[in-house]
């Protein structure tokens, strides 16, 4: 039996989707349409790789918007629809609650909602993209390299946390590099997000 609904982020490095409570992710560049399971329709956050949107069935395409309760310290036609979905599923999940949300994936962001505003926190480059904008000539050094990339971005992410005095929120398909032991892991926010979004 076909389920109806499949929420799907489309980012830059993954595509990821639920539907029926099962969850799923496959690599850009390993995508192809067969993978993709039934579904009547769509609600798609898309950042990047726009082309695949028509793989799917009946998409509805979600851009960031005004949200009741939340206060954005961004033009909303500049924030990317994965941060957008983010701090809304961290505000469902602490409505009136300080919280930082950290994503860990291609790039990663940093947000803060504090007395329900948003607060910018920045944009860096994630993990792969440091890495890979240095080669060096012998295998320690590039080991060496890849190291010290880690333990800088690492060291970064872990200083912004220990600073911050609320709730920390950490999604993103490189999450695994930081262990925060105060955080919250999750999956995916922006799916989460997507299905508060589509519920309303």
């Amino acid at each position: 039996m076909c389920q109806s609904n499949l929420w799907v982020d489309i980012g830059n490095s993954s595509v990821d989707w639920e539907i029926g409570g099962c969850y799923d992710s496959v690599d850009i560049k390993d995508f192809q349409p067969n993978v993709i399971p039934q579904h009547q329709v769509s609600t798609i956050a898309c950042v990047a790789n726009h082309q695949l949107i028509r793989h799917f069935s009946n998409p509805t395409i979600i851009q960031p918007k005004p949200y009741e309760g939340l206060v954005f310290d961004y033009n909303l036609e500049q924030l990317g629809v994965d941060r957008f979905l983010g701090l809304v599923a961290g505000y469902e999940k602490y409505p009136e609650q300080d919280f930082m949300l950290v994503d860990i994936g291609t790039f990663i962001t940093i947000d803060y909602v504090q007395n329900n505003r948003h607060i910018d926190g920045g944009i860096a480059p994630g993990l792969y993209q440091l890495q890979g904008c240095k080669t060096f000539v012998g295998d320690d050094s590039q080991r060496s390299w890849r190291v010290g990339t880690e333990n800088m971005l690492r060291d970064t992410i872990e200083k912004r946390c220990d600073a911050f005095d609320g709730k920390i929120l950490i999604t993103g398909g490189g999450q695994a590099i930081v262990d925060i032991k105060q955080a919250e892991y999750h999956q995916n926010l922006v799916i989460i997000g997507l299905k508060e979004i589509d519920g309303k």
